[in-house]
């Protein structure tokens, strides 16, 4: 699994990476849920977060990130070193994804070629051009799976024209040829992009390590 922890959080106000949750970093968080599923994580961080990832102690391989999240992508792949058959892409900002979301997406793009979750939108979506709705859109979550060999293929294409692309998906939709399987999201796998989002993470993460047996 390679976990995207390279942006700014200009959003955010401050460096929510490192935000305490529990007596430990949000980034711990993450690392600890996806190594739960993965045989190898790649953390590609922010150049001035690489040491401070490191010297958190996880059994990881850390990288520099670059300046788009597609670079960092890339950064990310090339970090892996070798060529794995399934391969998936997260978010360093969602630590309460699942081992159960992850497994499925491990399973459906071993079938398919890729897989992503995704969830209906809470709210109607506009189009903020012709200001009209915009129908059967979907919100999509990482992480997102892949065929090793198809992903990497595609972002040597999209390395070669500079893109900036929103997602995996986009890259693999654009330059590869897996097909992609949507598979049912998981609206407790939150995005850490502004304080509110913190505070509700913080919340299910501290109420689920009161419940763990002791």
């Amino acid at each position: 699994m390679i976990v995207v922890a390279a942006g700014s959080a200009t959003r955010f106000g401050g460096e929510k990476l490192l935000a305490d949750i529990g007596g430990k970093p949000l980034i711990s968080h993450t690392i600890e849920a996806v190594s739960a599923v993965s045989d190898t994580v790649v953390v590609v961080a922010r150049s001035d977060l690489v040491q401070p990832f490191k010297d958190l102690g996880h059994d990881i391989i850390v990288t520099k990130g670059g300046q788009t999240r597609t670079d960092s992508e890339l950064a990310g792949l090339a970090a892996l070193g070798r060529e794995y058959d399934l391969i998936g892409i997260h978010d360093g900002a969602r630590p309460l994804v699942k081992a159960s979301l992850m497994e499925r997406l491990f399973e459906k793009a071993d079938e398919v070629g890729g897989a992503a979750p995704t969830l209906e939108p809470e709210r109607l979506l506009v189009d903020s051009l012709s200001l009209r709705p915009i129908v059967n859109a979907v919100t999509v979550q990482t992480p997102q799976v892949f065929r090793g060999p198809g992903l990497l293929a595609a972002y040597v294409k999209a390395a070669q024209t500079a893109v900036v692309a929103h997602d995996s998906v986009e890259v693999v939709q654009r330059f590869g040829d897996l097909d992609i399987a949507l598979v049912e999201g998981d609206r407790e796998n939150i995005k850490v992009t502004f304080q509110a989002d913190l505070e509700m993470v913080r919340s299910r993460l501290e109420a689920a390590s009161h419940n763990e047996p002791q």
